[in-house]
């Protein structure tokens, strides 16, 4: 009389590639159920439409269940994508530090430079004064 399977497929992928599995069968017997409320004082047709409400009901509550193997491999794609995004962030890592170590030595280069830059304006100052000293004492002296 109640020939439904309830029981979804779910599809669930491995290391060996994708397989599909059942679902366990809740412990439902329909006609026992129908029966049990024809004696509480239903009558048949009433005890027979609560029974085909009752699997309509559990058929769309199975289709939100998880079984442990299916939520296992779930949490196994998750775990490998946190693994995935933990080595792009290593590697992220290390090219900062690289990085940083040529910056370091663009810090030192530009602090050479600018000693050498200091020490030639010094230079230029000690010649620009040589050279206009005795300009000037042979602009005074004439």
């Amino acid at each position: 009389m109640f020939a439904h399977d309830i029981r979804p497929a779910i599809i669930a992928s491995n290391a060996r590639g994708t397989t599909l599995q059942t679902m366990p069968q809740p412990d439902f017997d329909v006609l026992t159920y129908s029966r049990d409320l024809e004696a509480s004082g239903l009558s048949r047709q009433q005890a027979e439409a609560i029974a085909r409400g009752m699997i309509h009901m559990l058929a769309q509550q199975l289709d939100t269940l998880v079984t442990r193997e299916h939520f296992d491999v779930h949490m196994a794609r998750i775990e490998q994508r946190f693994a995935q995004m933990e080595q792009r962030f290593t590697q992220i890592e290390q090219r900062f530090e690289q990085s940083d170590h040529r910056m370091d030595g663009l810090d030192a280069r530009i602090g050479r430079l600018e000693r050498t830059q200091a020490a030639h304006t010094v230079l230029l100052s000690i010649i620009t004064i040589a050279v206009l000293i005795p300009l000037i004492q042979s602009a005074i002296a004439s």
